[in-house]
């Protein structure tokens, strides 16, 4: 199977909780054993519980890809040399919001970047990430993070999405494979409903079949 579903402490907003890479996902301390147990048989990464800004709002409070991570500058000193530790390269961005998940979207390749970014943390954004960084908006919207979901296989836009601008974007990203929808019965801001690379998908449990569906398709399961 490709992909799971759950909740986080009864939520199914679970892309506010979690953020996963090719090799590791990120999870709060003290989850739900059975909780990491779906999460390593789907993504096949490695499990590290965390806090950041003393939040498990890790989703919210964070960009990841395998290159690097990317971390507000409220971060505690004790959350940063945690991640230290674990041997990742970490960049810290200094500017007017702290909700960078919202406002930054990447997979291994590529990011999009909110205009709402000063231009000193799009260096710090490209060279820990090690990608080409795009700044623009999707749909118009600043909150480029909460507009679409990228793997390194494909991306789940906004249903409401113009075809032309999804395809342009997938071709930031490199990537062959898109579709537009939706998460937990309806909610398009995809990003906060799902968790997904290369080798799966994690969905919140209220998500529908047909949406589902969707998503397996957008990256490249079927």
């Amino acid at each position: 199977m490709k992909y799971e579903l759950i909740n986080y402490n009864g939520d199914s907003n679970i892309g506010i909780f979690l953020r996963t890479s090719e090799d590791i996902t990120l999870v709060p301390k003290n989850t739900d054993k059975k909780i990491t147990e779906k999460l390593e048989k789907i993504l096949k990464t490695e499990i590290i519980e965390c806090k950041i800004w003393d939040s498990y709002l890790l989703g919210i409070f964070s960009c990841l890809n395998s290159n690097g991570l990317i971390l507000p500058k409220t971060i505690f000193s004790d959350e940063f040399n945690f991640f230290k530790s674990l041997d990742l390269n970490i960049g810290i961005i200094d500017c007017d919001y702290n909700a960078i998940g919202n406002l930054i979207l990447c997979n291994d390749y590529s990011a999009i970047v909110s205009p709402l970014i000063d231009k000193e943390s799009l260096k710090i954004i490209r060279d820990v990430l090690n990608v080409e960084v795009v700044v623009r908006k999707i749909m118009k919207n600043n909150l480029v993070g909460s507009m679409a979901y990228v793997t390194n296989k494909g991306i789940l836009f906004n249903r409401n999405i113009d075809e032309d601008e999804a395809k342009e974007i997938s071709e930031i990203f490199k990537v062959k494979r898109y579709g537009a929808g939706s998460v937990n019965m309806g909610n398009i801001y995809v990003s906060v409903g799902l968790i997904a690379n290369s080798k799966g998908i994690v969905f919140g449990e209220k998500t529908s079949p047909y949406e589902i569906q969707i998503a397996l398709e957008a990256f490249d399961f079927i």
